[in-house]
């Protein structure tokens, strides 16, 4: 079986290319690392941010816009945060996704993102399927996908469930990337 290159961003020299140099391993090696590195890590987002007493807007559909996929996409990662905690309740995040026809599918996660009112003032929820790295403080629940790949003219969009009582400032971001 073969082994990956390791994905590294390093620079190539101009003395790696100079006239009259054979193309070497090392430069191949440096550029393979490049591209594994660019494979790997890059991302694109959508942020969804909902600014002020945010629970007017519960229930209602494309409240900050969708993220609506140019190329076949796969999520890598998430984060979400809660500006000023709410007296009571939880703010439920869910993620419901529509098709290439935009019929609606419902939504992506088995369990919502999600912050409640014991959770600390400024508390944010995070994670990266790319690395493994993830981060709930108490009061933080993160999501479950059940779904993280979708198709070129597919869409995504935030929809808050529930929301606790007189928080302000809250929002979601979603790291994805294309894939073949």
């Amino acid at each position: 079986m073969a082994t990956p290159i390791a994905p590294v961003r390093s620079e190539q020299l101009q003395e790696d290319v100079g006239f009259r140099r054979g193309i070497s391993e090392a430069l191949l090696t440096k550029v393979g690392a490049q591209n594994q590195f660019i494979n790997y890590y890059q991302t694109d987002i959508k942020e969804w941010k909902l600014n002020g007493s945010y629970n007017v807007a519960t229930g209602i559909i494309y409240f900050d816009g969708l993220a609506n996929f140019f190329y076949n996409s796969e999520i890598i990662g998430v984060a979400f945060w809660n500006g000023k905690q709410g007296t009571s309740g939880k703010t439920d995040f869910d993620l419901r996704w529509r098709d290439q026809t935009n019929a609606d599918q419902g939504t992506i996660l088995t369990t919502l993102a999600s912050i409640d009112s014991t959770a600390s003032e400024g508390a944010r929820g995070f994670e990266s399927y790319q690395t493994g790295f993830s981060n709930a403080p108490t009061g933080v629940t993160l999501p479950v996908f059940s779904k993280t790949q979708f198709l070129q003219g597919e869409s995504v969009y935030l929809i808050l469930s529930d929301s606790m009582t007189e928080a302000n400032n809250c929002g979601l971001t979603l790291f994805y990337r294309p894939i073949n």
